[in-house]
């Protein structure tokens, strides 16, 4: 990434390194408080909201990436928040000379949402607009263009939070037809989904579906306190591929047709209707 940096405390002492209008970048001035930065970034190398505060950071010299960002609408001259990637693809694009960046510490919310100063129909009222902490990522399908269809990938976020992801696991039996004969397999399920927990308010997983890898190492021949133990080290930022039980089954190589028949047994209780006959079945 290109940046040519100038320190300062206001808006004089222009450097030359952005006097001349380049329409390859955005010039970008950034204020953490009083601490103010200027400086060039090449727009095709912006990249994400990630990299993005990566830099901020960097220019800054802060301590750590818990901030949140706002940039001025040069339009309505309004403060809005760049929570996303696409926050900062708007930001970027709406810009016309210069991208003024707010940076706040998470504690100092309620500052980033105090600096409106645009002109608002007054029959709307107070609208009261979450901060964006309240809208951070809790989930979301991974590698849907790369993995087929009986398989999907599940990436859950707890964001530091100390609450559970909310579902249990289970281990049994899937047993298919295929043209070798019948095979058993051992495998992981997920049994149960707690009412009102983050796994269940997805609507990505369901009780019954089978756990094939847990950030992307798989679980095969791994026993249940393996697996179990898999997903709490990596419990923060968990990626969880399962084969739904409302996909078809996969394709038999060999036949080029799809097995004849899958069943699903787990001991202890029936996957179908979340049943737990064992309360001491992991929970996630």
């Amino acid at each position: 990434m290109t940046l040519k940096d100038h320190e300062g405390n206001g808006a004089s002492n222009r450097p030359t390194s952005v006097a001349l209008y380049n329409p390859a970048l955005v010039e970008i001035k950034s204020r953490f408080y009083h601490d103010i930065r200027r400086y060039c970034i090449e727009k095709e190398r912006i990249g994400t909201l990630e990299h993005f505060i990566d830099t901020i950071v960097r220019m800054h010299k802060l301590r750590n990436r818990d901030i949140l960002l706002s940039y001025t609408d040069p339009f309505e001259k309004d403060e809005l928040p760049i929570t996303n990637d696409n926050n900062l693809r708007k930001a970027i694009s709406t810009t016309k000379s210069m991208l003024r960046v707010q940076i706040f510490k998470q504690e100092d919310a309620d500052l980033m949402f105090s600096r409106t100063s645009g002109t608002h129909d007054k029959r709307i009222g107070n609208i009261q607009i979450s901060r964006p902490k309240e809208f951070r990522q809790v989930s979301a399908v991974v590698d849907a263009d790369k993995l087929p269809q009986w398989k999907r990938r599940v990436k859950l976020l707890k964001h530091a939070s100390d609450k559970p992801l909310g579902f249990f696991i289970r281990d049994g039996t899937n047993v298919s037809i295929t043209d070798a004969g019948i095979e058993k397999v051992p495998s992981i399920f997920i049994s149960r989904l707690l009412p009102g927990g983050l796994a269940e308010s997805t609507g990505l997983l369901s009780v019954g579906d089978e756990v094939l890898e847990v950030n992307n190492i798989s679980v095969e021949g791994k026993s249940l306190d393996q697996v179990t133990d898999m997903m709490i080290a990596n419990a923060q930022n968990l990626i969880i591929t399962v084969k739904p039980t409302s996909q078809p089954p996969k394709q038999n190589p060999r036949l080029n047709r799809p097995y004849a028949s899958v069943q699903l047994r787990i001991k202890g209780g029936n996957p179908q209707d979340g049943s737990n006959s064992n309360p001491d079945q992991p929970y996630i």
